[in-house]
Protein backbone atom coordinates (compact mmCIF):
# COMPACT_ATOMS: atom_id res chain seq x y z
CA UNK A 1 0.00 0.00 0.00
CA UNK A 2 1.28 3.66 -1.14
CA UNK A 3 0.30 6.67 0.79
CA UNK A 4 0.01 10.27 -0.17
CA UNK A 5 0.45 12.54 2.32
CA UNK A 6 0.23 16.21 2.97
CA UNK A 7 -0.02 18.39 6.05
CA UNK A 8 -2.74 20.05 4.86
CA UNK A 9 -5.10 19.09 1.61
CA UNK A 10 -4.49 22.61 0.02
CA UNK A 11 -1.11 21.84 -0.71
CA UNK A 12 -1.73 19.89 -4.28
CA UNK A 13 -4.54 21.23 -5.84
CA UNK A 14 -7.60 18.02 -6.39
CA UNK A 15 -5.60 16.44 -3.96
CA UNK A 16 -8.52 13.52 -3.02
CA UNK A 17 -7.96 12.41 -6.92
CA UNK A 18 -4.89 10.83 -6.02
CA UNK A 19 -6.89 8.21 -4.36
CA UNK A 20 -7.33 6.93 -7.73
CA UNK A 21 -4.83 7.51 -9.26
CA UNK A 22 -3.34 3.91 -6.43
CA UNK A 23 -2.49 6.38 -3.70
CA UNK A 24 -4.48 6.19 -0.07
CA UNK A 25 -4.58 10.36 0.42
CA UNK A 26 -4.05 11.78 4.06
CA UNK A 27 -3.96 14.86 5.23
CA UNK A 28 -2.28 14.99 8.83
CA UNK A 29 -1.77 18.42 10.06
CA UNK A 30 0.34 20.97 10.28
CA UNK A 31 3.81 20.86 12.11
CA UNK A 32 6.05 18.06 13.29
CA UNK A 33 3.70 17.67 16.71
CA UNK A 34 0.18 17.38 14.65
CA UNK A 35 1.49 15.24 12.13
CA UNK A 36 3.38 12.93 13.76
CA UNK A 37 0.32 11.94 15.83
CA UNK A 38 -2.06 11.69 12.94
CA UNK A 39 0.03 9.54 11.50
CA UNK A 40 1.08 7.28 14.07
CA UNK A 41 -2.22 7.41 14.89
CA UNK A 42 -3.40 5.95 11.40
CA UNK A 43 -0.15 4.04 10.95
CA UNK A 44 -1.32 1.84 13.88
CA UNK A 45 -4.68 1.06 12.40
CA UNK A 46 -3.18 0.06 9.19
CA UNK A 47 0.37 0.14 8.46
CA UNK A 48 1.51 1.23 4.71
CA UNK A 49 4.62 -0.17 3.26
CA UNK A 50 5.18 3.28 1.43
CA UNK A 51 4.61 6.68 2.23
CA UNK A 52 5.21 10.08 0.16
CA UNK A 53 5.60 13.13 1.82
CA UNK A 54 4.26 16.52 -0.82
CA UNK A 55 5.10 19.71 0.69
CA UNK A 56 5.94 23.26 -0.13
CA UNK A 57 9.81 23.79 1.92
CA UNK A 58 12.15 27.03 1.79
CA UNK A 59 15.46 27.64 0.85
CA UNK A 60 19.06 29.92 0.89
CA UNK A 61 18.92 30.00 -2.93
CA UNK A 62 16.42 31.89 -4.44
CA UNK A 63 17.42 30.10 -7.60
CA UNK A 64 15.77 27.32 -6.44
CA UNK A 65 12.35 29.32 -5.71
CA UNK A 66 9.75 26.98 -7.68
CA UNK A 67 11.89 23.75 -7.88
CA UNK A 68 10.25 20.16 -7.15
CA UNK A 69 13.20 17.80 -4.52
CA UNK A 70 12.92 14.24 -4.01
CA UNK A 71 14.70 13.63 -0.28
CA UNK A 72 15.68 10.46 1.35
CA UNK A 73 17.93 12.96 3.85
CA UNK A 74 16.60 14.38 6.95
CA UNK A 75 17.95 16.56 9.62
CA UNK A 76 16.71 17.79 13.05
CA UNK A 77 18.11 21.12 13.95
CA UNK A 78 19.72 22.34 17.20
CA UNK A 79 18.10 23.81 20.34
CA UNK A 80 20.52 26.44 21.71
CA UNK A 81 21.85 26.11 25.05
CA UNK A 82 20.48 22.48 24.82
CA UNK A 83 22.45 19.42 24.39
CA UNK A 84 20.81 16.22 22.75
CA UNK A 85 22.10 12.61 24.31
CA UNK A 86 24.74 11.27 22.02
CA UNK A 87 22.62 8.35 21.33
CA UNK A 88 19.51 10.52 19.52
CA UNK A 89 19.81 10.73 16.16
CA UNK A 90 20.17 14.06 14.57
CA UNK A 91 20.13 12.98 11.03
CA UNK A 92 19.39 10.47 8.61
CA UNK A 93 18.29 8.17 5.27
CA UNK A 94 15.23 6.34 4.56
CA UNK A 95 14.50 3.86 2.03
CA UNK A 96 12.69 4.89 -1.37
CA UNK A 97 9.27 4.89 -1.23
CA UNK A 98 9.20 5.53 -5.30
CA UNK A 99 11.20 5.06 -7.99
CA UNK A 100 14.03 7.44 -9.05
CA UNK A 101 12.18 10.37 -10.44
CA UNK A 102 13.86 12.40 -12.52
CA UNK A 103 13.82 15.25 -9.88
CA UNK A 104 17.26 16.55 -8.11
CA UNK A 105 17.76 15.45 -4.57
CA UNK A 106 17.85 17.84 -1.65
CA UNK A 107 17.93 17.45 2.13
CA UNK A 108 15.07 18.13 4.69
CA UNK A 109 16.22 20.29 8.20
CA UNK A 110 13.13 20.28 9.91
CA UNK A 111 12.12 23.38 12.27
CA UNK A 112 9.20 24.36 13.74
CA UNK A 113 7.69 27.19 11.57
CA UNK A 114 9.37 29.30 8.33
CA UNK A 115 12.83 30.50 9.34
CA UNK A 116 12.73 34.31 9.67
CA UNK A 117 16.40 34.10 9.68
CA UNK A 118 18.99 32.81 7.44
CA UNK A 119 22.12 33.05 9.66
CA UNK A 120 19.81 31.36 12.75
CA UNK A 121 19.03 28.36 9.76
CA UNK A 122 22.80 28.70 8.06
CA UNK A 123 23.66 27.63 11.85
CA UNK A 124 21.89 24.88 12.01
CA UNK A 125 23.51 23.56 8.93
CA UNK A 126 27.13 22.38 10.28
CA UNK A 127 26.53 18.80 12.03
CA UNK A 128 24.98 17.71 8.57
CA UNK A 129 27.25 15.08 6.97
CA UNK A 130 28.81 16.73 3.94
CA UNK A 131 27.54 13.01 2.14
CA UNK A 132 24.24 14.70 2.56
CA UNK A 133 22.89 16.41 -1.19
CA UNK A 134 23.08 19.47 -1.62
CA UNK A 135 20.72 22.34 -1.22
CA UNK A 136 19.65 21.62 2.34
CA UNK A 137 15.96 22.96 2.26
CA UNK A 138 13.28 23.55 5.47
CA UNK A 139 10.11 22.02 6.31
CA UNK A 140 8.14 21.15 8.96
CA UNK A 141 6.87 17.95 9.26
CA UNK A 142 9.22 15.30 7.02
CA UNK A 143 11.61 14.56 9.35
CA UNK A 144 9.66 13.76 11.77
CA UNK A 145 7.92 11.18 9.34
CA UNK A 146 11.00 10.20 8.03
CA UNK A 147 12.71 9.23 11.09
CA UNK A 148 9.09 7.50 12.35
CA UNK A 149 9.64 5.66 9.08
CA UNK A 150 13.05 4.29 9.28
CA UNK A 151 12.42 3.16 12.72
CA UNK A 152 9.05 1.08 11.42
CA UNK A 153 10.20 0.02 8.36
CA UNK A 154 8.27 1.97 6.27
CA UNK A 155 10.24 3.51 2.97
CA UNK A 156 9.76 7.20 2.36
CA UNK A 157 10.23 9.71 0.34
CA UNK A 158 9.54 13.13 0.31
CA UNK A 159 8.84 15.22 -2.71
CA UNK A 160 8.80 19.51 -1.49
CA UNK A 161 8.71 22.57 -3.88
CA UNK A 162 10.47 25.33 -2.65
CA UNK A 163 7.92 28.10 -2.14
CA UNK A 164 10.52 30.85 -0.57
CA UNK A 165 13.95 31.99 0.08
CA UNK A 166 14.44 32.09 4.05
CA UNK A 167 14.48 34.97 5.51
CA UNK A 168 12.58 37.87 6.83
CA UNK A 169 10.27 37.81 3.54
CA UNK A 170 9.83 33.96 4.14
CA UNK A 171 5.97 33.87 4.78
CA UNK A 172 4.72 36.70 1.83
CA UNK A 173 7.04 34.73 -0.25
CA UNK A 174 5.83 31.79 0.58
CA UNK A 175 1.66 32.72 0.26
CA UNK A 176 2.43 34.57 -3.11
CA UNK A 177 4.27 30.84 -4.28
CA UNK A 178 1.95 28.60 -2.54
CA UNK A 179 -0.63 27.79 -5.66
CA UNK A 180 2.14 27.55 -7.94
CA UNK A 181 3.93 25.17 -5.75
CA UNK A 182 1.15 22.37 -5.08
CA UNK A 183 0.37 22.95 -9.15
CA UNK A 184 4.42 21.50 -9.74
CA UNK A 185 3.48 19.25 -6.86
CA UNK A 186 1.02 17.67 -8.51
CA UNK A 187 2.76 17.30 -12.44
CA UNK A 188 5.49 15.89 -10.39
CA UNK A 189 3.56 12.89 -8.70
CA UNK A 190 1.21 12.58 -11.58
CA UNK A 191 4.68 11.53 -14.10
CA UNK A 192 5.12 9.08 -11.71
CA UNK A 193 5.37 5.39 -13.79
Amino acid sequence: MLWLCVAHEKEIPGFASFSKAGFQTHALGVGQFKSLAQFSALVAQNKPARVVLAGSCGSLDRNEVLKVFACQHFAYPSIAHEELPEFMAHCGETRRALPPMNLPAATVLQNHGLSLSAEKFARDLGYIPTSYPRPIVENMEAASLALFCRDNGIDFTAVLCVTNVIGPDARAEWKANFREAGNRLRRALESLP
